[in-house]
């Protein structure tokens, strides 16, 4: 390892960051638009090693024989162009590591929602069916897939990917891709045109005995279909020819039944459909229908996915920060057949509002908004739907306030965002753990 770069330091730039001085590497060349990064201990622990600089402006990285760069760092600034005309090769970890590991057996999950608990059932799955499994990459709470290179090889790398890590993987090819799903997202950052190319370019580098998980009931992905070049291996909730599939209440692979649908642990179609990916994916990697149910049935689910809190006054109480999109949102409240008091808002991204109308009309007995878009959501109810069972308000602690007020013992309340953090939480899991400590002291004081 000759010169290599290292374009943001948060928990990826650090892990590789470790790797490279424990493999000895020439010279590590550090670079963070946030002086703060360089404060983290771990960090400016590594600034006393001879072979590590850090680098006061990115031109620096010119010099570099490969940069390994942080997805969230937009490709769109200009100094990052200026990298590229250099010619420097810049990579995302997810291409580094891959190659580091020797391109082994990988199971890559994307889409727009779902992957996470997918890629995590995944795991489970092979893991109760007695694989070595390493889970992690893009999913949160998890392990970025650079930790992989501190441990003992595994028979399989299950890893959830996102979008802006697609963007610079020229090279990686997953032996199984798995969409959950593609609809609008990120906007504020991609064309929907860019980012759907950005999802299928999981394939770009498939051969003919790869396998493509793909969902048979999203429109997005059968339209594009015919461009992906790997077997394909369909799943739906609706189609009973597909590979993956429901019937008279059961999971089927091919012919065989796998579990019961009344037996899958997280509530809502869309977790049966997240359900069938899995199943279809461990498939793939060898596992038999009849080793399948026991991962499929332990699996709980993941913080801040539809997470049981407990209840407050007789109603339950559910956690969704994930919950991110408008599309996620129908989903959410649409996972109980009975309406919720939903607490929702925050960031938006340039994501048609449709669905989260949608699923306001049928699933919400009344509606707390919090966050940034409250007003603009609050004056669109009022205006097309003619929705007027809602309060503003401005915490965590009001919105849980207000949704014990407007239920009854019985209900349902949801925490279900529809939106992004940014504004008031710096991503999805601090807004979560602030949801959750309000219901904690909540807890306290009853």
């Amino acid at each position: 390892m000759e010169r290599i770069g290292i374009l943001g330091l948060g928990r990826v730039g650090r892990s590789i960051l470790a790797y490279l001085l424990d493999k000895g590497a020439k010279e590590i060349l550090l670079y963070d638009e946030n002086p703060e990064a360089f404060l983290n201990r771990y960090v400016a622990g590594t600034l006393g090693e001879k072979n590590v600089v850090r680098l006061e402006t990115p031109d620096s990285l010119a010099r570099a024989g490969i940069i390994i760069k942080s997805p969230g760092i937009s490709n769109e600034l200009e100094w990052v162009k200026a990298l590229d005309r250099e010619g420097v090769p810049m990579v995302d970890e997810i291409e580094f590591v891959w190659k580091e590991l020797g391109r082994p057996f990988t199971i890559a999950v994307t889409g727009t929602n779902g992957k996470s608990t997918t890629t995590a059932w995944i795991s489970e799955i092979l893991k109760a069916a007695g694989r070595k499994v390493f889970c992690g990459g893009n999913i949160a709470p998890g392990n970025p897939f650079s930790e992989a290179l501190s441990l003992s090889i595994q028979e399989v790398y299950v890893i959830e990917i996102s979008t802006f890590q697609l963007e610079r993987c020229p090279e990686f090819r997953p032996d199984v891709g798995v969409i959950t799903n593609i609809t609008a997202d990120h906007l504020n950052r991609h064309t929907n045109e860019d980012y759907v190319n950005l999802k299928l370019s999981l394939f770009k580098n498939a051969a003919q005995n790869d396998s493509a998980i793909l969902n048979r009931d999203d429109n997005t992905t059968m339209n594009n279909i015919e461009s992906i070049r790997s077997r394909k291996v369909l799943f739906s909730l609706r189609d009973d020819t597909a590979d993956a599939y429901t019937k008279n209440g059961g999971l089927y692979i091919k012919e065989t039944k796998v579990s019961e649908i009344k037996d899958i642990p997280l509530p809502g179609m869309h977790n049966v459909a997240n359900a069938l990916a899995a199943i279809a994916a461990a498939s793939q990697a060898g596992v038999e229908p009849k080793q399948m149910q026991k991962g499929l049935k332990r699996f709980k689910g993941l913080p801040h996915r539809m997470e049981f809190l407990g209840e407050l006054k007789g109603r339950k109480v559910y956690n969704n920060s994930m919950c991110t999109n408008p599309e996620a949102f129908y989903y959410s409240v649409t996972s109980f057949e009975e309406s919720s008091v939903i607490i929702a808002g925050g960031t938006e991204k340039n994501l048609p509002l449709d669905p989260f109308i949608k699923g306001v009309k049928e699933r919400a007995k009344y509606l707390i908004l919090f966050g940034e878009n409250s007003e603009r959501i609050a004056e669109i109810l009022c205006a097309e739907s003619q929705f007027s069972s809602y309060i503003i308000v401005d915490s965590l602690r009001a919105a849980l306030d207000a949704a014990l007020k407007a239920s009854l013992e019985g209900d349902i309340i949801l925490f279900a965002p529809g939106f992004a953090s940014f504004g008031n939480f710096k991503n999805f899991e601090e807004r979560g753990h602030a949801f959750i400590q309000e219901f904690r002291e909540y807890e306290k004081r009853i």
